[in-house]
């Protein structure tokens, strides 16, 4: 936490000796006092300067307190502001009440009155600004919790968290700039803010510079002054470390403009507090990414294990995942879509465990009762995975890659749209590779071969939407056939394939 500041009063009277009568009453508290007997100069001074509390005359001359009120409460929300009069009525102590002023005080006053009356001002000031750090922590816990609910990336918890850093902090912006303790270099950086001036100086990974070697979580103020529609303001530039196990891991930026070049010492505790969730985020993925590394590289060691049974089919799992990703990529899916396609691609033969070497590795055709066995995989492969909770999203690229869009697949003749959309993806990449793909007994076909067999078997076999979509992929130039097939291919032919197709088409 930071240490409390010290307290600015200003006092505004055109009597010369009740500004000093007040000034060295309080002089005996750790306050910071100015006082001043023109109320020009203290309009100007509360507009331009930060302040705690203001005690000021009711009536001097031309000028009234209640002008100097009002631009307080403008210039500083949280300020206190006390009104003196020696001419009090009932009316006037409720209108200035009304006008946000906290207290009345009538001349003559005793001193004792005075002192009371600044000590429970600034207290009742100390809770308005505890509640708003405490608002802060409210909001963090919802941001959290929205975190945890959803499963939203951590791109969109840092987002969250921006948010409530321009809320809490009446913010013009903020961003997260992430540091790779590792290589020292940014790993990712996020921006909430609408002004491109401001961005430019939020995501300043110099910025970073200045934290080197940091052991401690103290914030950098920069502060210049800025001219914005005529009016001479400060922009302060909020630097926050985050810090994980005491290596530095970024820093969050967050930039005011204000009237002051003070910021209030509940928006730096709230700050604290929401940059304390941000590297909470930030560890939690990056364990999250290390557990998920490990467990897709088991998932990869046992389809090579299942792969390695069928000496027909060596990478044919990993061509099939690349092709299917593709395609998925092409239709929009998001990020936790293509994570359980990875998967699910990598799993949907595991039911093959099932099938005996000599059906699997069987170059003649199979009997009725060996295709019979074989077809049995998909249930197979769902028995194994259904109870683990990790591999459900697996189930419906298991299940459904054999299955058919006019009905005629297997295991459980779905058809159409009763297929779910993994199994009809799948399906279009299985037997595309499955073509491609050279075997001990023949060579792999070339691409046109397999393009025309997508078309032809549109909305017999295939998804006519799954077919179009991954035909466009391949249009593009996506896919390295080199790479998967070991030889070259030429896009055009799926360019030329698409135009038979159309002029075949009835006018």
């Amino acid at each position: 936490m930071h240490r409390e500041p010290c307290k600015r009063i200003l006092v505004v009277d055109d009597e010369k000796y009740i500004c000093r009568i007040i000034v060295e009453s309080l002089s005996q508290q750790s306050y910071d006092i100015v006082s001043l007997t023109d109320p020009r100069e203290a309009l100007q001074y509360v507009a331009n300067n930060p302040v705690d509390l203001v005690l000021t005359d009711l009536v001097m001359g031309e000028y009234s307190g209640v002008e100097v009120l009002e631009t307080t409460l403008e210039n500083h929300s949280d300020a206190v502001v006390i009104l003196m009069t020696a001419h009090p009525t009932v009316q006037t102590a409720i209108s200035v009440l009304k006008r946000g002023a906290y207290d009345f005080l009538v001349k003559p006053f005793k001193l004792e009155l005075l002192k009371a009356t600044v000590t429970r001002g600034l207290a009742h000031q100390k809770v308005l600004r505890d509640n708003l750090s405490l608002k802060g922590q409210v909001e963090f816990l919802k941001v959290a919790n929205a975190f945890f609910a959803t499963g939203m990336d951590i791109d969109g918890y840092l987002e969250m968290v921006l948010r409530s850093c321009n809320t809490e902090l009446a913010a013009v912006g903020s961003a997260v700039i992430e540091l790779d303790p590792h290589s020292n270099e940014v790993s990712r950086w996020v921006c909430e803010c609408g002004d491109d001036s401001a961005s430019d100086k939020l995501i300043d990974d110099r910025l970073l510079f200045q934290f080197e070697g940091a052991r401690s979580a103290t914030p950098v103020i920069a502060s210049e002054t800025v001219t914005i529609d005529g009016s001479q303001m400060y922009e302060l530039l909020i630097s926050k470390p985050i810090l994980i196990r005491k290596s530095l891991n970024g820093v969050i930026n967050v930039l005011v403009r204000s009237r002051t070049d003070q910021i209030p010492h509940g928006r730096l505790d709230v700050l604290s507090i929401l940059a304390g969730s941000a590297a909470s985020a930030m560890a939690n993925h990056e364990l999250h990414r290390a557990q998920k590394k490990s467990y897709m590289q088991a998932i990869r060691a046992l389809a090579n294990a299942i792969e390695a049974r069928d000496t027909y089919t060596a990478g044919h799992t990993d061509r099939v995942t690349r092709l299917a990703e593709l395609i998925a990529r092409h239709l929009g899916w998001n990020e936790n879509q293509i994570q359980n396609l990875q998967v699910g691609s990598m799993l949907h033969d595991i039911g093959k465990i099932g099938v005996p070497d000599s059906i699997l590795n069987k170059v003649s055709r199979l009997t009725d009762e060996e295709r019979a066995n074989m077809m049995v995989h998909p249930e197979v492969g769902l028995r194994i995975i259904r109870d683990i909770d990790l591999f459900k999203p697996s189930i419906p690229y298991i299940l459904a890659h054999h299955e058919r869009y006019d009905g005629n697949g297997y295991p459980r003749g779905l058809k159409g749209e009763q297929i779910p959309i993994e199994g009809r993806l799948l399906a279009v990449a299985d037997t595309f590779d499955a073509i491609m793909s050279d075997r001990p007994y023949r060579d792999g076909a070339g691409l046109e071969f397999a393009t025309r067999e997508l078309i032809q078997n549109k909305g017999t076999q295939f998804d006519p939407g799954i077919v179009d979509a991954f035909l466009q992929v391949l249009l593009s130039g996506q896919v390295d056939f080199m790479q998967l097939y070991g030889r070259d291919e030429d896009s055009a032919i799926v360019e030329s394939a698409l135009a038979k197709e159309n002029a075949a088409v009835p006018a």
